[in-house]
């Protein structure tokens, strides 16, 4: 039967869909019956047992989606050839159907009686080379055993970052199934609808099991499930498309950017558990899906926020097909830098935790000798940013490779880049030292103002003036004075961006935070920002800003930095109404407004509170809870 490709994909994609959905129940129903259980644990994302196989009805779902498509497109399937690397006569989509019924069975084995971590590495391997044996892989330096070296570690590393991003409920298969979604869009632009047909099959198989796995979840993926998506998404990924290259841009860049979620949690994860001294394989609530829940972010509105970066991640990598190299870089590059700065906040975060608890000083308890590590880091960077060094050192080097992007036509490029390559290491030494030279590295993010914005650019003027003069004396031949003021440019607009961006993310976790008591702030709307600092650096009482009223307003309702704005006599009355407001905070500058005192008075009297009382939090605020009874 030969249907077009869209009304083919749309069948697979829908009929792997509903499979999942009405087979997931079932198999919750005999998990719950045989105690096929996750049993409660404050590693996992849940508080009480769960139902584990849910990998079932996604391998279910996808195996009668690929035999329905196997059915009609058999013809078509015939003649397709093996690939000249193939060690076994299978086509890649046949290596990855049978990589996939291995992981799948590898995974349920394990949730059934706990393999051990080097039992299941063994069994990864053998999927892993199933994939090689098919021809799919990263074959590009032309030394063999380099390349299948890089592609195990991919496999290998996709599979487990999978795996591990499975800590919270949606997580793993809203991301495996919009990385797979974009994946099949970009076999159907490249011409092969067979191996589109897989990946809207393992897509529309993770959309029907997200159906019951959604926050709060019925049932998890287990490991038959996140092993099995990750193996499948990493096969997926390096399975060569017609319309595509085998240069480095296509095969590792592409992928990498179309799953930069799960790199960047493993990575993260990696980093973490190595300073604390803990094994990689250890499980915890370290990832960074949990450092987003623990700023005070709900569950919820995490999921969805990490979904939105991995579909900009699917977004631009499909949009590589056809905008210029130089764009996708840029592209590419951007999202580099937002993942990065997210990694960067979760970690300083972490280690401001560390501080508040104590355990800097004291260097004692649950992370043992690793914990001294972390320890070590957090004096480091109180001595010497180093987390900020490092970051400035990736924008200086984004931002070089940058000007010379712009700055030079896709014909000319290739000469250039030889003089890039042999003063990189140098131009950000040189940067770095006229950053530092500058007081570039004295403010603290959280208090970056805009004097400080034009201490970084100064301090990037003189960066640059360092940089060239030294190039020009080592080097003599070969700088351009429009790579240098295009570097300028980027230079200081990425490392502006990324000091403010903290103060950014600050704003974003007060506004989505759901720790603390929910308070109105009543006064005048010039005085709520300054508020809002203040309220950043205090413990006791725990406030969290959700609304403003000023009766000077001139209308009923407004917003202010994102929170509403109640004006008139009843403003107040408003914001209790409908924003569950259960403290109010009076601001004012040189003293406590009489009239918003009287006000606030006179409301919480008619509500007959009790337990009302003042707590100064910082000049020129005042806190009062209100608590239940009469006055």
């Amino acid at each position: 039967m030969n249907l077009p490709g869209p009304i083919l994909l749309l069948l697979v994609g829908s009929l792997a869909l509903l499979t999942s959905v009405m087979l997931t129940p079932l198999i919750r129903a005999a998990a719950l019956k045989w105690t096929g259980l996750a049993a409660a644990s404050p590693e996992r994302w849940h508080r009480r047992p769960t139902p584990n196989f849910g990998g079932i009805a996604i391998f279910v779902g996808f195996a009668v989606a690929v035999v329905v498509e196997t059915l009609l497109i058999s013809g078509d399937l015939s003649i397709r050839e093996v690939s000249a690397r193939a060690v076994i006569p299978l086509t890649h989509r046949d290596g990855l159907l049978l990589a996939a019924v291995m992981i799948f069975a590898l995974g349920l084995v394990d949730d059934l009686v706990q393999l051990r971590p080097s039992a299941k590495l063994v069994g990864q391997l053998a999927a892993a080379s199933v994939l090689l044996m098919s021809g799919i892989g990263v074959w590009l330096t032309g030394y063999y055993l380099v390349d299948v070296m890089v592609s195990l570690f991919w496999f290998i590393g996709i599979t487990n970052a999978l795996n591990l991003l499975d800590n919270m409920d949606g997580l793993a298969g809203g991301v495996g199934a919009i990385a797979a979604s974009f994946m099949g869009v970009n076999f159907l632009l490249a011409g092969d609808v067979e191996m589109a047909g897989v990946a809207f099959a393992f897509a529309g198989a993770l959309v029907g099991f997200l159906v019951h796995n959604y926050p709060p979840a019925r049932i998890f993926m287990g490991d038959s499930g996140s092993l099995f998506t990750g193996l499948v998404l990493a096969g997926l990924a390096l399975s060569p498309a017609p319309g595509l290259s085998r240069s480095l841009f296509a095969v590792v860049i592409v992928p990498a950017i179309v799953l930069a979620v799960p790199i960047l949690d493993t990575t993260f994860v990696t980093v973490t558990r190595l300073l604390e001294g803990r094994p990689v394989s250890q499980g915890g609530k370290d990832h960074t899906s949990h450092g987003l829940v623990a700023l005070g972010i709900s569950e919820e509105r995490v999921v969805w926020l990490v979904w939105g970066l991995a579909a900009a991640g699917g977004v631009i990598g499909l949009s590589l097909r056809s905008v210029s190299r130089q764009v996708a870089y840029a592209l590419g590059g951007s999202l580099l830098v937002l993942l990065t700065l997210v990694g960067l906040y979760l970690l300083s975060s972490r280690m401001s935790d560390l501080e508040r608890t104590e355990r800097v000083d004291e260097g004692r308890a649950d992370g043992g000798e690793g914990t001294h590590l972390f320890n070590r880091l957090v004096r480091l960077h109180h001595r010497f940013p180093v987390l900020t060094v490092l970051m400035d050192m990736a924008l200086v080097a984004i931002a070089y490779f940058g000007a010379y992007l712009v700055r030079w036509d896709t014909e000319q490029l290739p000469a250039e880049l030889a003089y890039f390559r042999q003063t990189l290491t140098m131009v950000i030494f040189l940067k770095l030292m006229g950053l530092a030279a500058a007081g570039a590295y004295a403010p603290r993010f959280r208090h970056y103002s805009l004097a400080d914005v034009w201490g970084t650019v100064r301090a990037n003027i003189l960066g640059s003036l360092l940089a060239a003069s030294v190039l020009l004396l080592v080097f003599r031949v070969g700088l351009s004075r429009g790579v240098l003021i295009v570097d300028f440019l980027l230079c200081a607009t990425l490392t502006i961006v990324g000091r403010v961006s903290f103060r950014f993310l600050d704003d974003i976790k007060e506004k989505w935070s759901t720790q603390g008591a929910p308070a109105a702030f009543v006064g005048r709307i010039e005085d709520a920002e300054l508020a809002f600092r203040a309220l950043r650096e205090v413990e006791e009482p725990r406030l969290r800003p959700v609304a403003v009223v000023d009766h000077t307003y001139g209308g009923r309702r407004g917003r202010f930095k994102g929170y509403p704005l109640f004006g008139g006599d009843a403003g107040l009355e408003r914001a209790v109404r409908e924003c569950g407001v259960n403290t109010v905070v009076v601001m004012d500058r040189g003293g406590v407004d009489k009239d918003d005192k009287q006000r606030v008075g006179e409301y919480l009297m008619s509500q007959g509170a009790l337990d009302v009382f003042a707590v100064r939090i910082s000049v020129g605020l005042i806190a009062v809870e209100v608590g239940a009874g009469r006055t």
